[in-house]
């Protein structure tokens, strides 16, 4: 969410994915079934278990309990002699663990779409069965429902590859019509059975399901694929395994950017409370609703994030919205709208990923040149030399900073400097000017090679200032630059801040710098040359893009043209085309050319069938030996509408506060406490 939902959205013609993931809103909650009765107890209806007992009374939270839907494999509580109180059927029993969850076989079933008009579902219905897969349509609430059945003993695995070959490939699970008895086998053989069984652990330890440990108790009832494990959690605790796993603390270490996020995963839980009520969960754990890692995700950063913010949520018009989010918008965010037709949202328009802070180094600087590599080294040289008050002269500047007496070329300044002893480590008598070089190569401080263009009067003084790095005498650090309250600030590793002050800057675009004036976006990242404490000169690399720092802000794919007609449905393809395009740039359609003819379909629906980062792209096709190939230039991560969780973080860096982060991305909001009476749906 990357949330990221829309409660109802009836798909295009001919669409043939439901919208689900974290970059998209998932699908329309499947159609209510009318629950199956509870059966009268029986000799085989009854569970098989001794000891009874009544249930613990449970305590009412103040905050509301979500139900996450968590996938779990059969040996849903593995720990040995854990305790627990089972619950269901009219029976209450107390057992120990492992337990294992057993279901009734039953034939997977799957709702691949959900249309206002009929046709529209009729076309996916010959589709599906076209391709040999059964399906069934079901009515009601408006809408029309298609369903695809899978053969006897076929796995919901196997079931999503069919789909896939047809070029489905995005399904929700649903109920079947009939809802067997689910059965849970406890320590010492014993079973217990029942529709629905609520699990409850008898210590307050988190429990072990599965891969993860969860808190809260737990309710597991047939389903679609078997069985259904569903984790009932307060809504806080729930928070505390989503923060940290929609934006890592170690990744997204700036508290008010998880602050931001913890306040829109809070909102999005609350406004979609009850979304599958007909399967009994809320939400689910993947990134089809919310990502959910439990307890061995939480750290002290992102639980911190979520108490500082306990109870808040983005609201509009008084109702908790619907707060979509996603990786990275590369720049500019989308219009819901414009993505998903028929979200009209007012609070979800695209909006520059930026804040308005800006940081002005040497303001009335003129700029000089371009230059990289050994003319960059030797700027910084120039640098160190003026605040030294000696003449930018390599052996000069040897001397004051090494305290020793240089000799000739790069192997005489060496001697400058106390490193004669370092030969050994090179397997060597004595520091040559080709020792030298390899040295700084060793611990990663190059010098690029004499006779690049640059003079030697130039090239033996960027070798002072690799030297002095090596001797310890000069320090360059890593950070960002900020705007401080009376002038910029230096955030640098190991150092701390330090105002930048008479420190000589320089601009920097990849390995290319030069000298003046720099204005930049707070936050931007920076490095420091120090001698001492002295910040000498510091290199900037503006930004002008809050998300600039993902690694998903430029991508490359390429597909061959035959897979893409596979995956499309298109037959022969020959070109592809983008027809429009939103206020981000985004892709909103795209036209397709077989050898049947051209149609333009839904970029996102494109999108999600190609396995393609993000709508934000361009396409050409290039002829290879192995035949035509289209190649995707494209930016950003995710559905590009909400809060871009790499901005947050961007904003975040160039001290921006969680409320300024949430309302730069959702428009027209307020950031308010969440009550029954302010309410979850919208």
């Amino acid at each position: 969410m990357r949330a990221r939902r829309l409660g109802s959205l009836a798909l295009l013609a001919g669409a043939a994915a439901i919208l689900g993931c974290r970059t998209a809103p998932p699908p329309l909650p499947p159609e209510p079934i009318p629950a199956a009765p509870r059966p009268t107890p029986t000799a085989t209806a009854t569970p098989r278990v001794e000891e009874r007992a009544p249930a613990p009374a449970v305590a009412q939270p103040v905050q509301p309990l979500v139900r996450v839907l968590v996938a779990a494999p059969a040996q849903a509580f593995p720990e040995p002699g854990r305790r627990y109180t089972l619950s269901g059927g009219g029976v209450v029993a107390q057992v120990r663990g492992p337990i294992e969850v057993v279901a009734n076989r039953q034939r997977t079933v799957l709702q691949v779409g959900a249309f206002r008009e009929a046709g529209h579902a009729v076309t996916l219905v010959d589709r599906l069965r076209a391709g040999g897969v059964e399906t069934i349509s079901r009515s009601g609430v408006g809408l029309v429902r298609v369903v695809a059945v899978g053969r006897t003993d076929e796995g919901e695995e196997a079931l999503r590859k069919r789909l896939a070959s047809l070029g489905i490939t995005e399904a929700v699970r649903t109920v079947a019509p009939e809802s067997p008895e689910v059965t849970l086998r406890c320590e010492g053989g014993k079973d217990f059975r029942a529709v629905q069984v609520e699990v409850i652990p008898m210590d307050p330890e988190p429990v072990r399901v599965g891969a993860k440990r969860l808190r809260g108790r737990f309710v597991v009832r047939s389903g679609s694929s078997g069985v259904s494990l569903i984790n009932v959690v307060e809504l806080e605790t729930y928070l505390r395994g989503v923060v940290p796993a929609e934006m890592g603390p170690r990744t997204f270490g700036a508290i008010e950017a998880l602050k931001a996020q913890a306040v829109a995963a809070r909102t999005y839980a609350v406004a979609h409370l009850g979304d599958h009520e007909a399967e009994g969960y809320d939400l689910c754990d993947s990134e089809a609703c919310q990502v959910y890692g439990g307890v061995d995700l939480e750290h002290p950063l992102s639980d911190a994030a979520v108490s500082e913010t306990e109870g808040e949520v983005v609201a509009h018009a008084g109702r908790p919205i619907d707060a979509m989010y996603h990786s990275t918008c590369a720049g500019h965010t989308e219009d819901a709208a414009a993505v998903f037709p028929g979200h009209l949202a007012t609070y979800l328009k695209g909006v520059p990923c930026r804040g308005e802070a800006r940081v002005e180094l040497n303001a009335d600087a003129p700029s000089g040149p371009w230059v990289d590599g050994t003319e960059r080294l030797a700027l910084v040289a120039e640098e160190f030399a003026r605040v030294l008050a000696v003449e930018p002269d390599a052996a000069l500047l040897a001397a004051r900073l090494g305290g020793g007496t240089p000799g000739r070329g790069l192997a005489g300044l060496a001697r400058a400097f106390p490193l004669e002893g370092v030969a050994p480590l090179l397997r060597r008598d004595s520091l040559t000017e080709a020792g030298v070089m390899e040295l700084l190569r060793i611990f990663q401080m190059p010098l690029p090679e004499a006779g690049d263009g640059t003079s030697r009067r130039r090239w033996e003084l960027a070798g002072v200032l690799r030297l002095a790095q090596l001797d310890g005498a000069v320090v360059n650090v890593g950070g960002r630059v900020v705007a401080g309250e009376k002038a910029p600030l230096l955030i640098a590793e190991r150092t701390g801040y330090t105002f930048v002050g008479s420190a000589a800057s320089l601009e920097r675009r990849g390995e290319r710098v030069r000298r003046g004036a720099v204005r930049a976006a707070t936050g931007s990242p920076a490095s420091g040359w120090f001698l001492g404490e002295r910040l000498v000169a510091v290199e900037v690399e503006p930004l002008d893009e809050a998300d600039a720092r993902s690694a998903w802000v430029s991508w490359v794919r390429e597909m061959p043209l035959a897979e893409m007609s596979r995956r499309l449905g298109v037959g022969g393809m020959r070109s592809v085309d983008v027809t429009r395009r939103g206020v981000s740039g985004r892709a909103l359609s795209v036209s397709v050319t077989g050898t049947d003819g051209s149609k333009t379909m839904d970029a996102y629906r494109f999108r999600r069938s190609l396995d393609l980062p993000d709508t934000l792209f361009t396409v050409t096709l290039r002829s290879t030996p192995s035949g035509t190939v289209a190649r995707f230039l494209g930016r950003g991560w995710g559905h590009g509408v909400g809060m871009c969780q790499n901005g947050a973080y961007g904003l975040a860096l160039g001290g921006a506060g969680y409320r300024e982060i949430l309302g730069a991305y959702y428009t027209g909001v307020e950031v308010t406490r969440w009550s029954a009476e302010l309410g979850g749906k919208r």
